[in-house]
């Protein structure tokens, strides 16, 4: 058995991730457009046991079972080993972890724009990863009315509670009609969540993905417009 220990790109989770189907990555430069290419199609290599090498294998992640391709390099002795591993579930690889190259999907990272506030930023991402492992709803969507709570403050809109708030947000054109009955609709679950403990994982994602629209039309769009603007502004 073969394994190395990965984020899935899936579930978030770190694992273990056992790779089958291991095979060395042979990879050549293209022909020309229009050349008749009639040499090997791919060029052949003499081995030693430390001569460097790339190798990929599939897997399914333990926790959600979902798929993912590995991309990793070793030396040629170890890939054997590792092939070895691979195809027989008695025999375990103890040797030196090969070093990973790529995978694929890749892991979504959460949003962490350095125009975010900072009051908001580290706890956004958290929220982001909280979706992305299945963590408790009602704690995500408590954190997201509490997001919601300080970047109208950030926004200047400090008086009155968070109903008044998001109603001045929208009477000053901060939020589209749209985005203030979304954010009611986060203030709404919010207080539900946090008296009743009760909510979905559904929920959680789409007031999740609101919040993160939310923050860029407020905070990250602005100060692209104004870096673009600074860009294109004629030399007197």
């Amino acid at each position: 058995m073969f394994t190395l220990r990965q984020t899935c790109p899936h579930c978030a989770r770190e694992v273990n991730f056992r790779l089958y189907s291991i095979s060395e990555y042979r990879h050549r430069q293209p022909a020309p457009a229009g050349a008749v290419n009639s040499g090997p199609s791919v060029q052949v290599r003499s081995y030693s046991q430390d001569t460097p090498v790339e190798a990929f294998g599939v897997s399914t992640c333990p926790e959600c079972e979902s798929p993912i391709l590995v991309r990793f390099s070793c030396g040629y002795g170890q890939l054997q080993l590792c092939k070895t591993s691979g195809t027989q579930s008695e025999w375990r690889y103890n040797g030196e972890p090969p070093k990973v190259i790529d995978s694929f999907p890749k892991p979504q990272m959460p949003d962490s724009s350095p125009w975010y506030p900072d009051e908001i930023r580290e706890i956004f991402i958290e929220l982001q990863e909280d979706v992305q492992r299945d963590r408790s709803p009602a704690r995500i969507i408590v954190g997201c009315r509490s997001v919601m709570e300080v970047a109208l403050r950030k926004l200047g809109y400090e008086k009155g509670n968070l109903l008044s708030r998001i109603e001045m947000a929208r009477n000053d054109g901060i939020l589209t009609e749209s985005m203030k009955d979304w954010a009611h609709r986060v203030r709404i679950n919010g207080n539900e969540a946090v008296h009743e403990l009760s909510a979905t994982h559904e929920q959680a994602k789409e007031l999740v993905a609101f919040i993160r629209l939310f923050l860029e039309i407020a905070f990250v769009l602005p100060r692209r417009v104004d870096s673009e603007m600074h860009k294109t502004d004629p030399v007197a």
